[in-house]
Formats: C-alpha cells, sequence, structure tokens
C-alpha cells in the first residue's frame, strides 16, 4: 500500500514539475514572441533581446533574502523593461505590448499580487 501511495506521489510531483518547466520560456522564445508578437524589424529585436537580457542578468544578480522585497525589486526591474521596450515600438506595436502585459497579468495560475497601479 504504502509504496502505492509513494509511487503515485513521485508521479505527481513529476508531473507537476515537468509542466512548469514547459511553461517558463528561454530567452530566445520570449524574444521570438516579442518579434513575431509585435512584428519587430531586426534593430528592434536585437534592443528587445538586449532588453531582455539585461533585466535577466539583474534578475539573477538579485540577492535579497525576504520574499516580498525580493519580488518587489523584481517588479522594478520588470517595469524598467516594459519602459524600455516601449521606447522602440510604433503606436500600434505599443497597443499590441499593452494587450501581451495585460495577458501575462491575466494568467491562470499567476500568483496574486498587491499592485495598487492596475
Amino acid at each position: 500500500m504504502y509504496k502505492i501511495i509513494i509511487s503515485a506521489v513521485l508521479f505527481f510531483s513529476f508531473f507537476a514539475i515537468s509542466a512548469n518547466a514547459q511553461m517558463r520560456m528561454t530567452h530566445q522564445d520570449r524574444v521570438k514572441q516579442y518579434q513575431e508578437r509585435l512584428k519587430l524589424n531586426d534593430t528592434q529585436t536585437a534592443k528587445v533581446d538586449s532588453i531582455l537580457t539585461t533585466s535577466e542578468n539583474e534578475m539573477k544578480n538579485l540577492n535579497i533574502e525576504d520574499r516580498d522585497q525580493r519580488r518587489a525589486e523584481m517588479m522594478k526591474i520588470r517595469e524598467k523593461v516594459n519602459i524600455e521596450i516601449e521606447k522602440i515600438l510604433t503606436a500600434e506595436q505599443k497597443e499590441e505590448f499593452t494587450k501581451m502585459n495585460k495577458e501575462r497579468m491575466n494568467r491562470p495560475n499567476r500568483p496574486q499580487q498587491n499592485n495598487e497601479n492596475k
């Protein structure tokens, strides 16, 4: 009986880890998503790639133990990324970028955050 329970727990744990890993996008996938969805030209794509690389490095280098403080710093970085990306977009692209961000904020299984700017 215990073997069945342990097997079931391990199976579902592996399934949950696999599903979570599939939801995370690689850097290249993220750049490609921006390129395709926003219809970026080559110059814009290179700039988005650079912006995302910089932000990913900033997030990796955050040495904050407190979870809430770390989340706040990550949100600041994300906001900075949005501002930098918006600077290189056309008006039409900005509209689609806004839609993308709203979709990201409303994704299922996304942790709810106290954000007064919503």
